[in-house]
């Protein structure tokens, strides 16, 4: 996957070709301040994959914390849950 950076003030000028470039070639792009990295325009695969791990990561939390008290709960019903809130 391919990937670039550019200011802010950059970014703000160009917004649509960098938001067409994450569309339509899956170019990452990291928006830096004063040098540094501050934010990102990704791809929405990119975001969908980081939501999948979030979700993967915070189910095996609950399970790991449930199993301590001896207790379960099927992911599907935990998938579920988090995605009320």
């Amino acid at each position: 996957m391919a990937a670039a950076e550019m200011s802010s003030t950059e970014a703000r000028n160009h917004f649509a070709d960098v938001v067409g470039r994450a569309q339509y070639a899956g170019v990452t792009t990291a928006i830096t301040s004063h040098g540094k990295r501050v934010a990102a325009i990704v791809p929405a695969e990119v975001l969908d994959l980081l939501d999948e791990l979030e979700d993967r990561g915070l189910s095996r939390m609950t399970r790991e914390a449930k199993a301590e008290v001896g207790e379960t709960i099927d992911h599907a019903d935990l998938l579920a849950e988090f995605h009320q809130r």
